[in-house]
């Protein structure tokens, strides 16, 4: 048997730890080392995380200050000894059965990254969507084309739906960013690409995945732009052998990031009215110091293209019409 750590990045989680912790202890696959890692949690979550440390000798449980997800995940990654590694997020469950089938997937295929399927889920239970991906395997050279059609459908860019070889990244040294406010699990997977032999997809939905109203993805908080240009200069400089598609996927990135903040910080953000959320996407388009970089790209979503013009005539109305009808014709549908 190869053993797997599993990585739990824990803060304030209380009420749905129990849950994420039994998904895994309970697998199918036995040879586990479960990394709790107490991120200075303020209410039960530590002691839920000792209790299961005594229940399960498995069981290694962190307590540290609090300093985020990436520092949460490194604080795992560090003691991690397995000959893969998964991260789990402390408010999401796994399939009983999917660490089994993701290390059956490596040793077929002789893999060093695992991706599977994965289940939004809402805190009343509904399914939301089912999210699969195939199930082929790639080499290196054969995924770089893949990339941006792998990130736009959300599979790339997530760390919890995957199973990686922890030699990798430890030789290599890479350890998640804490200084990118968002995106930093889609910056940990391209920057581990090039170290990359094989990438197996599997036909398998693997996680469900929460989508709390709480939760950082759904609270509009206008400080989180103040980190659009370092995060556009990270993206411009970065080196993640991508070759002939390095540019096509950093334009995708930029423009995706911008869409997702802005919809998130301003147009989702209920103390704005509608002409000061234009007004603000207006302002943001003009103090950022990238756009001469990007470009327009018929492989790209719609939405993308149109914000890209909203960009280059430094106008937002545009988008901003386009998510509120987008929007408002999801609820008709559900």
């Amino acid at each position: 048997m190869l053993k797997v750590s599993v990585v739990v990045p824990i803060y304030n989680v209380e009420q749905y730890l129990d849950k994420c912790i039994e998904s895994i202890a309970n697998q199918t696959y036995d040879d586990l080392e479960i990394i709790l890692v107490d991120d200075g949690s303020t209410d039960s979550s530590p002691s839920i995380c000792d209790k299961w440390k005594e229940l399960d000798s498995r069981v290694i449980v962190l307590h540290k200050e609090n300093g985020g997800l990436s520092s949460a995940r490194n604080a795992g990654l560090d003691i991690a000894t397995g000959a893969f590694i998964m991260f789990e997020d402390s408010d999401d469950w796994l399939e009983l059965d999917v660490i089994e089938k993701c290390v059956e997937r490596t040793k077929k295929d002789n893999s060093d990254l695992v991706i599977f399927g994965y289940k939004k889920i809402s805190e009343k239970g509904k399914n939301l969507g089912l999210f699969t991906f195939g199930n082929k395997t790639y080499t290196n050279e054969e995924m770089s084309s893949q990339l941006h059609k792998r990130i736009l459908e959300m599979s790339f860019g997530y760390a919890w739906n995957k199973l990686y070889r922890l030699s990798i990244l430890k030789k290599e040294g890479l350890r998640s960013d804490g200084n990118i406010v968002d995106r930093e699990d889609l910056f940990f997977n391209l920057s581990l690409f090039k170290y990359l032999g094989k990438i197996s997809f599997l036909n398998h939905i693997g996680y469900n995945y929460l989508q709390r109203q709480t939760s950082l993805l759904h609270n509009a908080d206008l400080k989180r732009l103040k980190s659009m240009n370092s995060f556009c200069e990270k993206v411009v400089n970065a080196k993640w052998g991508i070759n002939d598609f390095e540019n096509q996927v950093k334009n995708m990135i930029i423009l995706h990031y911008l869409s997702d903040a802005f919809v998130k910080n301003i147009i989702w953000n209920n103390q704005l009215t509608a002409i000061k959320k234009i007004k603000y996407m207006n302002r943001m388009i003009r103090e950022c110091e990238y756009t001469d970089y990007l470009f327009e790209d018929k492989c790209n979503p719609r939405y993308l293209n149109i914000l890209f013009k909203g960009i280059k005539k430094q106008r937002s109305n545009a988008f901003f019409v386009y998510v509120i009808l987008s929007n408002l014709k999801r609820r008709i549908k559900e």
